[in-house]
Parts: structure tokens; sequence; C-alpha cells
């Protein structure tokens, strides 16, 4: 099973969530392949990189990194087919987020992912 999170609210995942970090700023080998560059990160904050933009450049920097990583993205997969996977970064619930887009590439690659979405921060708060 795949879900997504914020680093910040990894704690609040169900007992035995395997938390892959995929941020640029704090990810390790192997889960790295998937963290977004620097620069499209500070473009992006800086109001130079749209979101369509990002998801462009992200997209591509996946198909990229799949051709030449195509095990750790196999790996990744079964992971979550066996067992709670969460991919997390830093961005708030709810906003636009390249784990998103991560998990919707992962869903493309195996269709028979299943993933569990995060609530949003309106959602959080009632719970």
């Amino acid at each position: 099973m795949l879900l997504t999170v914020q680093m910040a609210k990894a704690k609040t995942l169900p007992a035995g969530t395997r938390i892959i970090d995929i941020t640029i700023k704090s990810s390790r080998p192997p889960w790295d392949i998937f963290a977004p560059t620097w620069n499209m990160v500070n473009a992006y904050k800086a109001g130079e990189l749209s979101e369509e933009g990002y998801t462009e450049q992200y997209i591509n920097l996946m198909r990229k990194r799949y051709k030449e990583n195509k095990n750790v993205f196999q790996q990744l997969i079964q992971m979550a087919m066996h067992e709670s996977v969460a991919l997390a970064c830093y961005c708030t619930p709810g906003e636009f987020c390249h784990r998103h887009i991560l998990k919707n590439i992962l869903q493309k690659i195996e269709p028979r992912l299943e993933y569990i979405e995060e609530p949003t921060v309106e959602q959080a708060v009632l719970f």
C-alpha cells in the first residue's frame, strides 16, 4: 500500500509504515533518485517555475532516472505491494508537491498499486 505524507506528519501514520524520504534536502540512496533537483525546487519557490513546468521537469527527470535505475523503482513498487510505504517530503498536505506526481508515476508503472489518500490540512484537523 502506498501513502504520501509530509515529513512532520510521519509519526501519525500507522505503525510499521516504511517512510521513504524523497527530498533533495535529506534523502539517501537509493531513494534519492526520486528527489527533484535543487534548481527545480528553488525556481518553484521563487515563482520562476509554474506547477505545470515543475511537473513536466519532474516527469522528465523520473523518465531519465527510470531508464538508469529501473531496479530501484521496481524495489519501491514491490515494497508498496507488500507493506505500507509512505513517500515523504516537507510540502504541506493538500498543496502541490512532487510526492503526488511520483505516486502517479508509480501507479502508471504498476496499476495494481493501491494508494491511500493523505488527509488535507482541513481533514487532519478533524481527526
